[in-house]
């Protein structure tokens, strides 16, 4: 409805006589104006148009409107006010000119004198005008925010946000009226009065309403000034923008795209204050998660609404994201990676840059001559593809969520976890940690890098500019450590860090995009190809479910893309099926961590402070250390050291490390390995051949207790030469087996050299959760945000081959020392497999 107001007032209402006298008294009063006729009453005051004429202005004079008996009460609050409220100036805030005071019956009756705008609509009238646009509507939001920024920043809250005191003038361009109950924000134990609106204000504020109004525009009441909170208007506000949806939508010509309107409706909840109703949720987020996620202050919703308004850009915001800046390195095979002055620095530090000191693959050159690519170049091309996940996420053109409620300062660190989720490793770390997880685990070393000062890397990660005038990464170390705690299906740890988890350990996180297709490409096969990683960016989705009163979030695909996510699968199952279980390498592998078992047992295990033994011989002794200026040591960048042979030098340095301190036996394996007489597959033990068998001895070898696997080895190979020593006539068998072969496999077997060995591939499921899809009809439906969003489906194909992977491809294989691998293959099927029963019986 088109009206002329100073501040949201609909009038007329009937005066009471006091009020009456009021006005008398204010045209006796002030010479310089002049009142005009026409009135208008509301629930908090009484609004005169009045004529300067000095200035030839119309302007608006308002009253305040006391309850019966309470009218010096409230001309002091009043008068406290207004001294403050003249101070305002923002083009899109009711301007107070003057203020004073009249005294009808000889009370003091306070007014000010306002702008007076004529030819105005509420917001909800002008919402409801068929020719108002998107544009429109986002473009006078954004106006309202920067209002109410404002006033928040001038130490104000206005107390009484709702469409009746938001007024829109021609030209799109709001005022927020109605000041009567704004307050100066104190830590002050004295009382004032407060008031609001029935729906609209905030329930903290409700609990001070003294006794009930038949007005609901005239709630009053009193409340210490110290519990006054920008939130109260916040909440005001977030029930405001709702309703305006609500007319919106109500239009015949829906103004909002579905996606603005999820956005916004998203935003209107956090606003809340994590006071939300039951309907007043959306997306999948529980009313827990809107409280942990609810905005902190207007400044945080009026960036997220320019966004959307373009007022906003991410790119100049955060450099990395911008794939055509100046300064770039080419880490990857599917996108160009900016390489920024701080990215730079945590690259070249010596924690990160040691990475480039050992393979990517460990010692699979040995089987694959190509496969020398490094761990730090699987870093960098990891964190290229963060950028793009990131980058993709925000533009999901369905789901709004991330791109509303994941930060700059997330987003920081979601870069840095994809820089540093390797931080820890070292040579030959996945292999060894398959003896003993605990004792040489990369990632409770890299957590300790990222927790010790002394590396000079916690430095560099929290600070927010650097000495040169570069800008830093200001994250917090501890940010860093919750976000890689954070545990998915079990919604453990806040919403925002269990999604960026998600994005570097996830089924289709960037880590294994990177690793897939670069390890692929490296090795000269084609099965990373099958990675449409375009068309992956694009199908990329937040997918998030209320579960009782939490919320499961996680990194999904719109089902369009069901195939191009599923294809990553599909490269995985390849690659571990061709390359990670390639027969020669697990052989190699069983060498490796057979040296770790030596190794273990040589030292106290039990005792923890010797468990740091590995992670402080990669950090210190293991590699020469030079001494920086100051005076604290530093690990040399292992590409700089000196090597030779086909194993690179820092791989090379662990296992010499590592064999110097295993006794004869880890010493014997690790020349072999390095003369690369690897041993040899001379019997397998696949699920389908013999199930309990294949099942009994992966579950053992699977057990977290190193003795319990060096006891089975070592029980193993005396089983299999009690087995050879029983065989009394050769008579008949193949040539093979004969005794001189025989008693010489027994003689090295009673000398206590390591002849046999079993490797068992353990069960690697990729990420702790499933490949989940928002089906097609979720994102085809009309506009039913109020509805809970249906449960994600699962793609039963990823399932399948997650877990399939190692019932089908797994195996359970005895190897060879290569001097008596002829003799041992040919022994019967009987022979092998009864010494494995009574070594799994006998451990």
């Amino acid at each position: 409805m088109r009206r002329e107001s100073a501040s949201g007032l609909h009038g007329p209402l009937r005066l009471n006589n006091f009020e009456r006298s009021s006005i008398k008294s204010a045209k006796r009063s002030l010479d310089s104006m002049r009142c005009a006729s026409r009135w208008a009453a509301g629930g908090s005051g009484v609004v005169l148009r009045v004529r300067d004429v000095k200035l030839q202005l119309d302007r608006a004079l308002k009253f305040s409107r006391p309850s019966p008996g309470k009218q010096e009460l409230l001309a002091s609050f009043l008068t406290a006010e207004t001294a403050r409220l003249v101070e305002l100036t923002h083009p899109y805030l009711m301007r107070v000119h003057a203020k004073g005071a009249v005294r009808p019956n000889h009370t003091d009756v306070p007014y000010y004198i306002m702008d007076l705008h004529a030819d105005v609509d509420d917001v909800d009238d002008y919402i409801a005008r068929e020719q108002v646009s998107e544009q429109d509507i986002l473009q006078l939001l954004e106006r309202v925010l920067e209002a109410l920024s404002y006033m928040h920043s001038q130490g104000q809250v206005h107390l009484d946000i709702k469409p009746g005191n938001i007024l829109v003038r021609s030209g799109n361009s709001p005022v927020i009226s109605d000041l009567g109950f704004a307050k100066v924000l104190q830590d002050d134990t004295g009382l004032t009065m407060i008031g609001g609106t029935e729906g609209f204000i905030h329930p903290e504020a409700r609990r001070f309403i003294a006794e009930a109004s038949s007005d609901p525009n005239r709630l009053r009441g009193e409340a210490l000034r110290k519990t006054l909170r920008p939130a109260w208007d916040l909440y005001s506000l977030g029930r405001t923008i709702l309703l305006l949806l609500d007319v919106a939508d109500e239009r015949e010509n829906r103004p909002l795209s579905l996606y603005t309107h999820r956005y916004l409706k998203l935003l209107a909840c956090r606003l809340l204050d994590g006071k939300n109703a039951m309907d007043e949720t959306l997306l999948g987020l529980s009313r827990v998660a809107l409280e942990e996620l609810k905005y902190e202050s207007v400044e945080d919703a009026l960036r997220d609404i320019r966004k959307l308004t373009g007022g906003y850009n991410l790119e100049t915001r955060i450099p990395e994201l911008d794939q055509f800046g100046l300064d770039t390195i080419q880490a990857s095979t599917f996108s160009t990676t900016p390489f920024t002055p701080r990215v730079k620095r945590i690259v070249e530090h010596d924690q990160v840059s040691s990475l480039g000191g050992f393979t990517q693959l460990s010692l699979l050159n040995l089987v694959y001559p190509t496969a020398t690519h490094t761990r730090l170049e699987h870093v960098v091309g990891t964190f290229s593809a963060m950028c793009r996940y990131t980058i993709a996420l925000y533009q999901d053109p369905i789901n709004p969520l991330f791109r509303q409620i994941i930060r700059e300062e997330d987003i920081l660190a979601a870069l840095l976890i994809a820089l540093l989720h390797d931080v820890g490793h070292y040579g030959l770390a996945h292999d060894l940690e398959e003896a003993d997880v605990e004792v040489f685990s990369h990632e409770a070393r890299g957590k300790e890098l990222l927790r010790d000062a002394s590396t000079g890397l916690r430095r560099v990660i929290e600070c927010d500019q650097f000495a040169d005038g570069a800008l830093g990464w200001g994250v917090s170390v501890d940010r860093l450590l919750s976000i890689l705690d954070a545990d998915v299906p079990r919604m453990r740890g806040s919403v925002r860090d269990r999604l960026i988890h998600a994005m570097i350990d996830g089924p289709i996180d960037a880590d294994k995009i990177d690793y897939l297709i670069r390890d692929s490409t490296n090795l000269g096969l084609t099965y990373g190809s099958v990675i449409d990683v375009e068309r992956l960016l694009r199908v990329l989705t937040v997918v998030c479910q209320q579960t009782g009163e939490d919320t499961y979030v996680n990194i999904g695909i719109h089902e369009k893309g069901r195939v191009t996510a599923e294809a990553v699968a599909f490269a995985r199952y390849a690659m571990y099926g061709s390359v990670y279980w390639h027969h020669a390498y697990r052989a190699l592998k069983a060498m490796l961590q057979r040296v770790a078992l030596e190794y273990l047992e040589r030292v106290d295990a039990r005792d923890k402070s010797r468990k740091m033994g590995i992670r402080r011989a990669v950090t210190g002794e293991l590699y020469p250390a030079l001494r920086a200026k100051g005076g604290a040591p530093h690990t040399l960048p292992l590409m700089s050291m000196a090597g030779g042979g086909q194993i690179h030098p820092g791989d090379q340095a662990v296992l010499d490390w590592l064999a110097d301190r295993a006794g004869p036996a880890g010493r014997m394996l690790a020349d072999l390995i390095e003369e690369r007489r690897l041993f040899k597959r001379v019997f397998v033990v696949s699920r389908w051949g013999n199930e309990v068998l294949w099942r009994a001895v992966t579950t053992l070898m699977s057990e977290k207790d190193w003795r319990r696997k060096l006891e089975f080895q070592r029980t193993f190979q005396d089983c299999l030469a009690s087995a050879v020593d029983r065989v009394e006539d050769l008579s008949g068998r193949s040539s093979i087996i004969v005794a001189d072969a025989r008693n010489a496999f027994l003689a090295d077997a009673r000398s206590d050299r390591v002849l046999v060995m079993v490797d068992a591939t353990q069960a690697k499921p990729g990420a702790s959760s499933g490949l989940e899809l928002i089906q097609e009809e979720d994102r085809r439906r009309a506009r039913l945000d109020e509805l809970p969003v249906s449960r994600p489906e699962q793609s039963h194909l990823w399932d399948s081959l997650r877990t399939d992977l190692h019932e089908s491809l797994g195996k359970v294989r005895v190897v060879c020392h290569p001097d008596h691998a002829r003799f041992v293959s040919a022994l019967n099927r009987e022979t092998v497999e009864g010494a494995l029963q009574q070594a799994v019986r006998g451990t």
